[in-house]
């Protein structure tokens, strides 16, 4: 049996692969959980489930398991995914050739070839990943006295209405004598892919953080706390509408924090870039309170708002920080803003306040 990738450019090192051929497009019956499909297959073919669209691609299972978690049911992973080409969300999942559909053989050097049914397992379909956005608009003051920073501890902060993965944002982490410390960040753990940019992960699941090799090694001993004072989530509807959440009063924006966890980082950033060495950080997600849940049906990220909750994730043991892990009581949440609009307009006018 060949040893299961856990890696993008692991994955795009297996020699063999397979093309597809119409009968993939037919629905089976798959295992219960990634973890159950890894132990028989390295990867999947995904089809989108829209009549009359013919994308098509071989999906690795390692990645979808660092994102959904070993436990995730397949079909629930194929209800989330978005068909780049066509804008359809939901693909169909197949086995590979070697459970017996009708395929061809084909080698390493012609899976480049840019054919339109076939991809070397990115680009056709896209998930429809939870808090890729999120705002900071509070001041520079307003950020020192929740998180208790020292003046000199404190770099520059600006008015930030929307921050997508790769962009940079404050981040508060213990700096080497145990003082805490606001610090620039990237947002997004870069996944390396052989042949393309590496890809910013940007949420960290409950349910791998304390046995990924990816993410455990930051969750025990690099914890950080990311300032927000907004967060989005997408609909299902196509195009899609932007929500975005807020702690109560909705009108003040109160500060909160992502429950996160930062390394740092050496190696590429863009295609074919330098190298670089550059602290990024990721968040904690959970199953969604009674508010997220009618929007995103999946995950919400970690809120923490209270400074005995800062102080334990910072300083507590990995096991007191994990009990911080759960989902935000939804009474002291609200939808402040709904629409096309990718950044929280009403936030801004929150900087003019505190700077008056």
């Amino acid at each position: 049996m060949h040893k299961l990738p856990e890696r993008w450019d692991d994955f795009m090192r297996y020699e063999i692969m397979l093309t597809p051929r119409a009968s993939h497009r037919k629905p089976v019956s798959l295992p219960r959980t990634l973890q159950d499909v890894r132990r028989c297959h390295l990867w999947l073919w995904a089809g989108c489930g829209r009549s009359g669209c013919r994308a098509v691609l071989s999906m690795p299972i390692a990645p979808l398991i660092i994102r959904f978690g070993t436990e995730a049911d397949p079909e629930r992973v194929a209800a989330v995914m978005r068909c780049s080409q066509c804008g359809y969300r939901g693909v169909r999942l197949n086995e590979p050739s070697g459970a017996g559909g009708d395929m061809k053989t084909i080698y390493e050097p012609r899976r480049w070839t840019g054919k339109q049914d076939w991809h070397p397992a990115l680009g056709a379909f896209s998930v429809d990943t939870m808090c890729n956005l999120y705002s900071q608009t509070r001041s520079r003051e307003a950020v020192r006295g929740l998180f208790r920073l020292s003046d000199n501890r404190c770099g520059e902060i600006n008015a930030q209405p929307s921050i997508f993965p790769k962009s940079v944002a404050p981040v508060v982490r213990l700096a080497p004598d145990g003082e805490r410390e606001l610090v620039p960040m990237m947002w997004g753990f870069p996944l390396i892919r052989k042949g393309y940019a590496p890809k910013p992960v940007t949420n960290v699941r409950d349910d791998t953080v304390l046995t990924s090799p990816f993410w455990r090694p930051s969750f025990e001993s690099r914890r950080c706390l990311v300032p927000a004072s907004s967060y989005c989530e997408p609909d299902d509807k196509s195009p899609a509408g932007w929500h975005w959440f807020a702690l109560t009063p909705p009108e003040e924006r109160p500060l909160f924090a992502f429950a996160g966890i930062w390394k740092r980082y050496s190696g590429p950033v863009k295609k074919d870039g330098p190298s670089i060495e550059i602290d990024v950080f990721a968040f904690m997600t959970t199953k969604p309170n009674a508010l997220t849940s009618t929007i995103m049906h999946d995950r919400m990220p970690v809120l923490l708002s209270e400074p005995e909750e800062f102080d334990t994730w910072l300083n507590g043991s990995p096991d007191a920080a994990y009990g911080l892990v759960r989902p935000y009581d939804a009474a002291r949440m609200c939808i402040v803003q709904s629409g096309s609009e990718k950044a929280d307009r009403l936030g801004e006018r929150r900087i003019s306040a505190d700077i008056d």
